[in-house]
């Protein structure tokens, strides 16, 4: 990272011996890169200062992460090698910028840039033997100067760094004021406008009321008139709803008379339909449960013949594999009897191997204690005795409780339901004092039939509504029962066609298992033999090799 002497710490700052040095080029501008090596801190400290524009960058490793570097590099693996490691990390050196600040960072790759050793003067007058005091003078004077002038320089570029930084405050400053001043104009603003547009809805409330009164004027003029217009027409119309409603009474009674006589014929049917159905089934099932008895006997007489071939298969191969067991004893006895007298004889011989190696380790020790010295033994102090401790703890269990809540908030609500008719303007109550009570009366009269011929025919609605629900219902229930009569019908035909289907398979599948776990017995019975063959010739040929050697 770049950065100067004051925001270095002092650990950074002690970088150690300067150990190796390079020039490369970044960005058109020519840098020493620089390698320092502190044992004390254990770090390894890389630092590239910039020719032009003075600028240095740092990074910095310990000595366990710098090895790390090199683990898979088998030449830069040994530690004694630096300058080769020095060169390796100075090629990968890049500097590169991360949230606006330019850091040194280490790729995995070469850079472009090829670093090169510094070229020093050539021509440079060497002083040999023995200086004068004035030149040692002017060297001095030189190697005071380049650290003065290296001091000026990082002042200069701290002192541009921290003007740099005072502008950016006081412009971030600045701008921030003149955001909040926007701000509270563009709400001063708003506010105006809201006062406007308030002003405006209630103004426009104002002239909508005014208007709406106007209109409930003349609406509440014009129900006047056509109450009065309407209530002769309103008296036909009762007349003439009479007369449908005898009409539709009388088509009902028709309907239902024809409903009942075709239900009851249906029904006739549907019994007469399911007495033929249930005899066709009691023929099909006993002709199906002869069939399945004259197939269970064949398939019983099929399983004893083949149970007895079976049995006598056994027994031929429990036979031959008897007489194979035999032979087999015979053999193991005989290669009993001639290997006896050779681990007899191996036996002996490790006896003997044992007690020679107990002698040989007895004389050993009988050696070693004569020349050992005798042990110290000391005499004074105490015997430490050791002292252990042991920590029980104890773990008390914790029960967990579990809490319930019961609640319940329940609240009935109530609701009448009301029908909406016709509106009429509002009766006189009480005695009436002016010379039109007669009329006023007649008037209460036929209105207060009008209200109990529409009241009947809300009545009769709701009676027709519900008579055509409930035949609806009906039929729909009827309908579902058939279909669930007709769909339990298929059903147990399906399962017993499934059942018979299975049965076959299964019955399939057995004659299957049987046959191929004969063909395995087979197959196994051959590579047995095979085996016992190949068995059988080794040993032949061992015991052969045996009696030749």
């Amino acid at each position: 990272m770049a950065g100067f002497a004051d925001e270095e710490t002092e650990e950074d700052k002690d970088r150690g011996e300067l150990k190796y040095q390079e020039s490369k080029q970044y960005n058109s501008e020519w840098f020493i890169c620089s390698a320092y090596d502190n044992p004390k801190n254990r770090r390894v400290t890389f630092e590239i200062y910039g020719l032009d524009t003075q600028d240095m960058y740092t990074k910095a490793w310990a000595y366990d992460a710098f090895d790390g570097l090199f683990r898979f590099n088998a030449e830069l693996m040994n530690p004694n090698r630096k300058e080769g490691r020095f060169h390796y990390i100075i090629e990968r050196l890049s500097i590169v910028t991360v949230n606006k600040k330019r850091e040194l960072k280490l790729l995995p790759e070469p850079t472009d840039e090829v670093p090169e050793l510094p070229v020093y003067e050539a021509n440079r007058k060497i002083p040999t033997g023995r200086m004068d005091l004035k030149e040692r003078q002017r060297l001095r004077e030189q190697m005071d100067m380049l650290d003065i002038r290296r001091a000026e320089n990082i002042a200069k570029k701290r002192q541009a760094t921290r003007q740099r930084v005072l502008q950016h405050i006081m412009r971030l400053k600045e701008e921030d004021k003149q955001k909040k001043a926007n701000v509270e104009l563009k709400i001063e603003e708003e506010r105006k406008l809201r006062y406007k547009m308030k002003e405006e809805n209630e103004c426009r409330e104002r002239e909508e009321e005014a208007k709406l009164d106007q209109m409930k004027k003349i609406r509440r003029k014009a129900v006047e008139v056509k109450e009065e217009r309407t209530e002769e027409q309103d008296e036909e119309d009762y007349r003439q709803l009479r007369a449908r409603w005898r009409l539709k009474d009388a088509e009902k009674a028709q309907l239902l008379a024809d409903l009942k006589a075709r239900k009851k014929r249906e029904r006739e049917e549907k019994l007469a339909d399911a007495e033929r159905r249930g005899d066709h089934a009691n023929q099909v099932q006993a002709r199906r449960e002869a069939a399945q008895e004259a197939r269970n006997i064949r398939v019983k007489k099929k399983e004893a013949s083949r149970i007895k071939a079976i049995l006598e298969v056994k027994q031929e191969r429990e036979r031959k594999s008897k007489l194979s067991k035999e032979r087999n004893n015979e053999y193991v006895q005989l290669v009993h009897m001639e290997r006896q007298p050779i681990f007899r004889d191996q036996l002996k011989r490790t006896e003997e191997r044992r007690l020679a190696a107990e002698a040989e380790q007895e004389a050993y020790s009988n050696y070693k204690d004569r020349r050992s010295i005798p042990k110290k033994i000391k005499m004074k102090g105490k015997a430490g005795s050791n002292k252990g401790s042991k920590d029980t703890a104890s773990s008390k269990p914790k029960s967990k409780a579990k809490a319930k809540s019961k609640g319940g908030d329940g609240t009935d609500t109530e609701g009448g339901v009301g029908t909406d008719g016709e509106a009429s303007p509002a009766k006189p109550a009480g005695k009436a004092i002016d010379p039109e009570k007669v009329l006023d009366a007649v008037e209460a009269k036929m209105r207060k039939e009008m209200e109990e011929e529409r009241k009947r025919e809300m009545k009769n609605k709701k009676r027709e509504k519900k008579i055509i629900e409930k035949t609806q219902a009906c039929i729909g229930k009827e309908n579902e029962h058939n279909a669930q009569v007709r769909e339990n019908f298929r059903q147990s035909v399906t399962l017993k066609e499934q059942a018979e289907a299975e049965r076959r398979i299964v019955l399939k599948q057995k004659q299957a298992e049987v046959q191929a776990a004969e063909e395995r017995k087979i197959a196994e019975r051959a590579r047995l033999q095979k085996v016992r063959e190949a068995n059988i010739h080794k040993r032949e040929l061992a015991r052969m090799a045996a009696l030749t050697a």
